[in-house]
């Protein structure tokens, strides 16, 4: 009796392991996700912040790679708040509206969580 006692403690031992371990790359790959798409989205920045003319190309490509990075909303609600964090960051608080809005039609990119105001909330991103 006492040695499935002790193959049961192990097991569960091994399983809250196994959990605990899954729990910490989950954390990990929402922090990766989220300094990809700040670096992608630094390209836009500038755009978006009123520092620039027109969308360039590298922009358009990033906005792309941030769609394709969030497939569930879930990641989607995440990588929009790191997008506002770093459009804010990035342009000291100014975000022309229209400009943010107006990226996903300018670079013909179909994307629907890139915050389009300082008080955009992602929360409400599906």
């Amino acid at each position: 009796m006492s040695i499935s006692m002790t193959s049961t403690a192990a097991a569960v031992a091994v399983a809250l392991l196994v959990v605990a371990g899954g729990a910490g790359l989950a954390a990990a790959g929402t922090s990766d996700l989220c300094g990809l798409a700040e670096t992608a989205f630094g390209e836009c920045t500038a755009y978006v912040a009123g520092g620039e003319p027109a969308v360039s190309r590298r922009c358009c490509r990033a906005l792309g790679d941030i769609r394709d990075l969030a497939a569930t909303a879930a990641e989607r609600r995440a990588v929009c708040a790191c997008i506002l964090s770093e459009m804010l960051a990035a342009g000291d608080g100014r975000v022309d509206s229209g400009r943010a809005a107006g990226l996903p039609a300018a670079c013909n990119v179909r994307v629907g969580f890139i915050p389009t105001s300082p008080n955009f909330n992602c929360f409400r991103v599906r």
